[in-house]
């Protein structure tokens, strides 16, 4: 079998230093809770604390936002005139403890906060271990999308999809020819990357679908 799909994926990637990396990850992750709290507020006010649950709910029990992460990120926001906030909120609202102060605020989108938002949700940007938390924050704001803006962030999304599917089956390839891999762990290799190809498979699956019931839409309108 030839294996020109492996070494065209290893051939792209670039040598970065594991500071570069932890830089570019950083990077990436405030853009996913820039992007979620832009999109929270595109629903009206929030609170700060508000914002921290939401935010949990979609990501799961294992990626948490913290206050030292979260405010300084709402500060940043605020400079940058994308958002705005009332100094206190209604005294039922707030919250006993030493983040009250911070919980009071309730938190406005401005014009150039939507502008904003429009953009990052429109835009692909490069594929990134934290895409698919990406395209999650993506997808809770498709009530904010028309039909064809919905089927542009799909169609990116299928992209990075086609790029997981495409080295996971190169790597196959390697893997069951390579005289490098030990024969006592070619099979328990394979069985890992068989299953995360497998995945793929399913979300490829339903974006397909979804991409399908969007395309007609935007042909009867």
């Amino acid at each position: 079998m030839s294996q020109e799909p492996i070494e065209a994926v290893q051939e792209s990637e670039d040598p970065l230093s594991s500071q570069h990396k932890a830089e570019t990850s950083h990077a990436h992750k405030r853009l996913i809770y820039e992007l979620f709290v832009l999109g929270e507020l595109m629903d009206g006010p929030h609170h700060g604390y508000k914002l921290r649950e939401i935010l949990s709910y979609l990501l799961g029990p294992f990626r948490q936002i913290s206050w030292g992460v979260l405010y300084p990120l709402i500060r940043q926001l605020e400079r940058e005139e994308l958002l705005t906030y009332e100094p206190e909120a209604p005294p039922g609202e707030r919250k006993q403890g030493g983040a009250s102060s911070r919980q009071s605020k309730h938190y406005t989108i401005t014009a150039t906060g939507r502008k904003r938002f429009y953009t990052l949700m429109l835009e692909q940007g490069d594929y990134h271990a934290e895409y698919r938390e990406l395209f999650l924050i993506k997808l809770n704001n498709f009530d904010h999308l028309s039909p064809q803006q919905q089927l542009t962030v799909l169609q990116q999304y299928r992209g990075c999809l086609q790029v997981e599917d495409f080295y996971l089956k190169g790597a196959q390839q390697h893997v069951l020819t390579s005289a490098d891999v030990p024969d006592g762990q070619r099979a328990h290799i394979l069985y890992i990357l068989r299953f995360r190809w497998s995945s793929i498979q399913g979300e490829m699956q339903w974006i397909e679908e979804q991409i399908r019931r969007l395309e007609e839409q935007v042909e009867e309108a």
